[in-house]
């Protein structure tokens, strides 16, 4: 075991957004932790809010690595200035700093963009010699003379040789309280223009072992597992043959929930699969109930095939919960159209978000113009941060925060009960009370809305 110390910290926020309610850490930080600690570096992991003391003591480290979102870069950079101030080398990894990394390189010292499970040890290796990682992929720096060095994309990672992440690094963590979630794969072959998941993965699937996923369902079998795949079952074939060795191995969680395209409702054998495992809700990019907007997002599936999918799960006593997106395109109607669309087909919990264009997203480069700011805590699908072409940047605010409020209702709180659905209730009770904190919050942004020119 080397002498060399490591702490790694996921930078959280406090601020109201749509998953405040259902928490989950990232498994980004656990799997780094896992490499390095097979490796013999004594690593720490930090994944829930850290106390001031707590904070206080990462100064006892040698190297702090910190992975935030776009959403909480604010706390990763004021943390990163703290802690260079104390002398300590700051490594920061995550989409956010992908995309921008000399944005980071104000605040920390070196940048691993993109997948960092091998990039990541390989700079600790040559930090704790004194080196300098001048040949070393995915990573950026400042050279001596201040200049930005932005070595080669790292390739791509052979995610079944990955270990497992090991939440048990964390003194935050007792071996019962390990986080029930679970990531299986990497990678989607789809382009939506919103999301940073193919900028960062690739459009290739990679895969864990069936094993290798079993063996991390056992600690948390007893409770609701959260699939963390991008798309769980974007490739049937491999979907199926998981849930059968969950159901073989006697590895069925209490419950599951995960996230799939609308086309996997369409598989009878997938389906059967999915309520036999006991999966609860999945999580559906829906998006639009425009055909055109569909098209401008790159979606395969249409309005027609999103009431069917719903049909189907229900069928199979399993929940959707309907992601949304309303484009700089659109009208303020187009909130209005979605929600009597879920209404309409019985989708059990919604999201509708304002497009946001995240760095190193299509959407970015194609909204640099209509960009209304670049406060990143902000840019959390909630608020609107792109001037709509049809209305002003106000107007959609209050469009999509008035039909949220609809969805959410008390009257459709109480009358939301569905046989073998009865958690609908409580699903959307947290979903007022969250709509109406988040209001509370951000009165004052949505206020200043109204300075901003149609």
């Amino acid at each position: 075991m080397t002498n060399y110390k490591i702490a790694l910290v996921e930078a959280l926020s406090d601020l109201t957004h749509v998953y405040s309610r259902t928490y989950l850490p990232r498994v980004g930080l656990a799997t780094i932790a896992s490499v390095l600690d097979r490796n013999g570096y004594k690593c720490d992991l930090w994944i829930k809010p850290m106390t001031a003391t707590e904070k206080k003591d990462l100064s006892n480290y040698d190297l702090v690595g910190i992975g935030s979102l776009s959403s909480t870069i604010r706390e990763a950079y004021n943390l990163a200035d703290d802690l260079r101030k104390k002398g300590i080398t700051v490594v920061m990894g995550g989409p956010h700093v992908s995309f921008l990394p000399e944005e980071a390189l104000n605040h920390c010292d070196y940048v691993v963009r993109g997948e960092g499970d091998e990039t990541f040890l390989s700079l600790v290796k040559i930090l704790e010699k004194g080196a300098t990682p001048n040949d070393l992929k995915g990573i950026s720096y400042k050279t001596k003379d201040n200049a930005f060095q932005h070595n080669e994309k790292h390739d791509v990672v052979d995610f079944s040789k990955v270990p497992s992440p090991d939440f048990t690094l964390s003194p935050q963590i007792g071996s019962r309280d390990i986080p029930p979630i679970i990531v299986t794969s990497r990678g989607c072959p789809h382009d939506c223009s919103f999301c940073s998941v193919t900028p960062i993965f690739g459009r290739k699937y990679r895969f864990k072992s069936n094993e290798q996923v079993i063996a991390e369902l056992r600690p948390v079998q007893h409770k609701s597992v959260c699939f963390g795949d991008d798309n769980f079952c974007a490739n049937p074939k491999r979907a199926k043959s998981l849930m059968r060795e969950m159901i073989k191995k006697n590895a069925v969680p209490l419950r599951w929930s995960g996230q799939v395209c609308v086309s996997a409702a369409s598989d009878k054998e997938l389906l059967a699969l999915m309520e036999e495992t006991r999966c609860r809700i999945v999580y559906v990019g829906i998006e639009s109930v425009d055909p055109e907007t569909l098209k401008t997002y790159g979606k395969a599936h249409t309005v027609d095939a999103v009431k069917k999918c719903v049909e189907n799960l229900h069928r199979h006593n399993i929940g959707i919960h309907g992601m949304f997106v309303v484009d700089k395109n659109d009208s303020p109607d187009a909130a209005k159209n979605i929600v009597d669309y879920a209404i309409e087909t019985d989708i059990d919990t919604i999201q509708v978000f304002s497009l946001t264009p995240f760095p190193g997203t299509r959407a970015y480069a194609e909204n640099r113009d209509r960009i209304l700011h670049d406060r990143w805590t902000q840019y959390d699908g909630m608020h609107v941060v792109v001037k709509p072409e049809k209305c002003s940047a106000y107007t959609m605010q209050m469009a999509i925060v008035t039909q949220m409020k609809r969805f959410y209702s008390l009257p459709r709180v109480l009358t939301s009960y569905r046989k073998n659905r009865g958690w609908r209730v409580k699903y959307r009770l947290g979903g007022n009370l969250l709509v109406r904190k988040w209001i509370k919050e951000n009165a004052e942004y949505i206020e200043s809305l109204k300075e901003v020119s149609i």
